[in-house]
């Protein structure tokens, strides 16, 4: 699970709705200076990693990167809000709901260079962790081989691919089970045994015929739907927000546009087998 960074959409939102304060109630601590410099914190309500404070297995990147999961305070008040028993995640909501409707009709407007900043210090993040896992690996024989130079808008190639992946690791399970009646058959008779009490079994009796046939038929094929589905919704999400920012981008404008249409489509004929 990899953590992602805020858009710059999402940074001038929350900067706009800050009023340059800390969100903490009762705090004044800001957040720019007069000299541009960012001395707040971007944090998160339900946290961006496992082992977080507050992190919610059932939230996708993309949900934890949002707007609606991100506050900005003062560090003071960052470490104090590690305390999850004292702030859980419906005491921040409300903390960033009253604070923002306190300041969303005075904006602050953030000064470009910070976006710009902020977009350095992930590329070098980016390279960081390209290092990381090129040269650092604790296994490196078993390394899972991370490819950060993948443009944004192919992320979702690559995802694609993962899940056929599975569906055909799916499909060798599938087959091997419906072999195993015939296969077992054959060993016996191998063997030497008589099969005439085998072959009398009624099929819907013997646990080897069609073993698992609804997992396969059923389950499995709509988990996958399931999957698709939703990998095609964030694409949809992720490409919104990248072409608000990357206007001039014609690839990841015409990626936009397909994307779109295949939701569409999926809107109106995605199903699950029954």
């Amino acid at each position: 699970m990899a953590r992602i960074a805020p858009t710059r959409e999402t940074l001038i939102a929350l900067f706009a709705k800050s009023g340059n304060v800390c969100a903490f109630p009762g705090c004044t601590h800001e957040l720019v200076t007069l000299r541009n410099l960012f001395v707040g914190q971007i944090c998160h309500i339900e946290a961006a990693n496992p082992g977080g404070q507050r992190f919610n297995l059932n939230s996708t990147d993309e949900q934890r990167r949002s707007f609606d999961n991100l506050l900005l305070l003062c560090y003071r008040h960052h470490k104090e809000t590690d305390d999850i028993v004292a702030y859980d995640a419906n005491a921040l909501r409300f903390i960033k709901h009253q604070h923002e409707s306190k300041h969303g009709e005075k904006p602050f407007k953030v000064n470009e260079s910070f976006l710009h900043r902020v977009e350095s210090e992930m590329r070098l993040y980016w390279n960081n962790i390209a290092i990381t896992n090129a040269e650092l690996h604790v296994a490196p024989e078993f390394a899972v081989r991370l490819n950060v130079g993948l443009l944004a808008t192919q992320q979702y190639v690559e995802i694609g691919a993962a899940v056929e992946r599975i569906v055909e690791l799916l499909g060798y399970f599938a087959e091997t089970d419906a072999s195993l009646n015939d296969e077992i058959r054959l060993h016996l008779k191998s063997l030497g045994y008589d099969l005439a009490a085998f072959d009398e079994v009624l099929y819907f009796k013997n646990p080897f015929f069609n073993r698992n046939w609804e997992m396969h038929a059923l389950a499995a094929n709509n988990a996958h739907i399931d999957l698709v589905v939703v990998v095609k919704q964030a694409e949809v999400r992720f490409l919104e927000e990248y072409v608000k920012t990357h206007p001039n981008e014609y690839d990841a404008l015409v990626a936009f546009e397909v994307a779109k249409k295949e939701l569409r489509t999926m809107a109106v004929s995605a199903g699950y087998a029954d």
